[in-house]
């Protein structure tokens, strides 16, 4: 009867570390849902005079979700600002031209460089007047929005959301709403003459998402194929007799060896692809317009936080809450 010596031991070790990382693997195999940037991830920007954009002359629904979020410091500028843990809710319709900005409106740097920023419309809803519209404890309100600015900035690595997470969309959508008549529920307000700043993530070229999503679809597949081929080498290998197992020698055992080697190698390589692809998908529930653009379903937004020049040292943002994207076309 063949003998194995000391030296498998650490390698079959390695192979049995192996095996129960890849039969793990599958607990979550899905992109990460939701996508909220930080102030701090920001791409470098691609100028140009015309917004070369599928999301040009598309139009979509904003829903603001104002209150407390991790990390804010509006209580601290303004105190007792939603302490209460009130929400305020409410909904704008906008669309995205290629018109650049009217000659004396300045840009915003924390959008983009004013020569790539493009108007963003305020819509009229359902054929109606364009003021939103909430619920208070005073009743129904409503909010005027203003028409603001837009940049698409295209990510050359990497970014971090709000969760930790790396991601790389296909584009970094910035643009801002100016709202002069202000909002109020509760505790919770969007201060008159406030401009907010809206973050997402968008994917504007459809042809190369749905080759990525494919592409990842197979990745899967050849894990799943992966993680059958090893469960059937370890239930082999528990189901085999002790006459059997005598039968077996050292050649045989290499090569099932070399292959679980390979097939680690393999999986190590798909695995790495596989969080490659997640981090530049669409996230689970993003938004897709008719001609196939994608935008994250969630977002940050963000007010400025003092009255120095954004280009200057000191400028600061607070966070005001985050905001849902639907499409209507």
């Amino acid at each position: 009867m063949a003998v194995r010596s000391q030296p498998w031991k650490p390698k079959c070790h390695v192979v049995a570390v192996w095996i129960l990382s890849l039969l793990q693997l599958f607990s979550s195999v899905e992109p990460v849902e939701g996508f909220i940037f930080p102030l701090s991830s920001s791409p470098s920007p691609s100028p140009s005079s015309l917004p070369s954009s599928l999301l040009v002359n598309t139009q979509w629904k904003l829903r603001l979700d104002v209150g407390l979020q991790p990390g804010t410091w509006m209580p601290k500028r303004f105190p007792g600002w939603a302490e209460s843990g009130a929400r305020l809710g409410v909904d704008v319709l906008v669309e995205f031209t290629d018109v650049p900005l009217r000659q004396g409106v300045s840009g915003e740097s924390l959008v983009g460089p004013k020569d790539s920023t493009f108007q963003l419309k305020v819509c009229i809803n359902d054929g109606k007047e364009s003021a939103s519209t909430f619920v208070s404890e005073r009743g129904q309100q409503k909010v005027i929005f203003v028409d603001g600015g837009w940049c698409l900035q295209r990510p050359t690595g990497n970014v971090k959301n709000a969760k930790g997470s790396l991601v790389k969309p296909e584009g970094l959508l910035r643009f801002w709403l100016d709202c002069p008549s202000g909002a109020k529920r509760n505790d919770v307000e969007i201060f008159p003459n406030t401009r907010i700043f809206f973050t997402t993530g968008c994917w504007d070229a459809p042809v190369d998402t749905q080759q990525q999503d494919e592409e990842y679809k197979d990745v899967l597949q050849q894990l799943q194929q992966i993680v059958d081929r090893t469960r059937e080498t370890r239930q082999g290998g528990e189901t085999s007799t002790g006459s059997e197992q005598s039968n077996n020698n050292l050649l045989e055992d290499l090569q099932t060896f070399q292959k679980m080697a390979k097939d680690s190698k393999k999986f190590e390589q798909l695995k790495e692809r596989k969080e490659t692809l997640e981090r530049q998908l669409p996230p689970l529930g993003a938004a897709v317009a008719s001609n196939g653009v994608q935008i994250a379903p969630t977002g940050s937004l963000v007010i400025k936080g003092s009255n120095i020049p954004d280009w200057l040292p000191g400028s600061e943002y607070l966070i005001l809450g985050t905001f849902s994207t639907t499409t209507t076309m």
